[in-house]
């Protein structure tokens, strides 16, 4: 067994519900990995910025496939980009305002430098909304936005099943978009071809690695398609049932007790099998 790949979905899976990790553990880990050669790769549906703020006290070769795939980012360098075009974004929020079941969602638009969202700081929702994406703007209209956009975020907080919005989603927007459930009541819609496993394919090719030497880490369905390539695709054991429908792999522990860190230490110790 020779892996030389490690990707990671962060929330649900990397993270803790707090939204923590074991910084000492996984440093050392990234210290080993970093020496024997091996790549360790956010893969989030999150910000680009967001990942970076959640690694921001790691130090080592880190890089970042973001926004589902949506922008790929090595030592600050951005090596794939896939921005959805203006009037499709624009549709979809026409649509979110329009349709009964999509309504009283959280928009937010996930741009490079910044996100843009239909709440405001006086919101109950902006602690939550704002924790995810730094840069964070409220605008009164998104016709005001001007930016390249990678991501549209739907999302109903507190909801857990968003799966008949995620079905009004794609009845419309299937041909033309792909949309996916993240977790914490939200759906990601993103260019068609944008994937997780699309943003590893880009990295596979530039260090010439094979799905057989990549080992992933997902909690939702937008983490299926790299678990469903890769090899060693691992769904959390707390993963909703479109990620372990993916996979055979289920990890022996979960995201509240280190699950992908104790993974990475069995393939560092030769002992994952």
């Amino acid at each position: 067994m020779t892996i030389k790949l490690i990707a990671s979905d962060i929330d649900g899976t990397f993270l803790d519900d707090h939204h923590e990790f074991d910084h000492h553990r996984f440093q050392a880990q990234l210290d080993e990995m970093n020496r024997r050669g091996i790549h360790f790769v956010v893969s989030s549906g999150n910000q680009y910025l967001h990942c970076t703020k959640v690694m921001e006290n790691i130090h080592g070769d880190l890089t970042y496939v973001t926004e589902d795939g949506g922008l790929i980012v090595e030592q600050g360098k951005i090596l794939d980009a896939s921005a959805i075009a203006t009037e499709l974004w624009q549709s979809v929020v026409s649509s979110v305002y329009q349709k009964p079941v999509l309504k009283d969602a959280v928009v937010i638009l996930s741009g490079l430098d910044a996100a843009y969202t239909n709440i405001t700081p006086k919101s109950d929702l902006w602690a939550r909304t704002s924790y995810f994406y730094e840069a964070l703007r409220p605008v009164s209209a998104f016709s005001q936005v001007a930016s390249d956009i990678y991501k549209v975020d739907v999302n109903w907080p507190g909801l857990t099943d968003v799966r008949d919005k995620h079905a009004e989603l794609v009845s419309e927007f299937g041909d033309q978009l792909n949309e996916v459930m993240s977790g914490y009541g939200g759906i990601d819609i993103i260019r068609p071809h944008v994937t997780k496993a699309y943003g590893l394919k880009q990295l596979q090719r530039l260090w010439g690695i094979s799905m057989d030497e990549t080992m992933a880490f997902g909690d939702n369905q937008n983490d299926a398609a790299m678990l469903r390539d890769a090899k060693y695709g691992y769904a959390m054991k707390n993963a909703a049932p479109e990620a372990k429908a993916a996979t055979s792999l289920v990890t022996p522990l979960d995201n509240n007790h280190d699950g992908v860190l104790d993974m990475i230490d069995r393939v560092l110790l030769d002992r994952l099998n």
